[in-house]
């Protein structure tokens, strides 16, 4: 697989998800602020889908280079 893409796409998703996760836990605990909560949360989900999102691409991109490479091969 593309490590460099799957690295890039983890570390963002990774540092999403901890800053949502200490908002949403600042928000319940502390705050009380609704809309902090609910940027919590946003941010949660967002990092999800990220981190889905460059998987997917990565793994996309992975099968289509072996695609072609067994391609070339049958087509000698």
């Amino acid at each position: 697989m593309n490590s460099k893409t799957l690295n890039t796409v983890q570390y963002v998703g990774a540092t999403l998800l901890i800053m949502g996760t200490v908002t949403f836990l600042l928000s319940i605990m502390g705050l009380g602020d609704r809309t902090l909560t609910m940027i919590g949360v946003g941010l949660v989900m967002g990092s999800v889908f990220i981190f889905m999102m460059g998987l997917f691409l990565s793994l996309s991109e992975e099968l289509t280079v072996r695609y072609k490479k067994e391609n070339r091969r049958f087509n000698q």
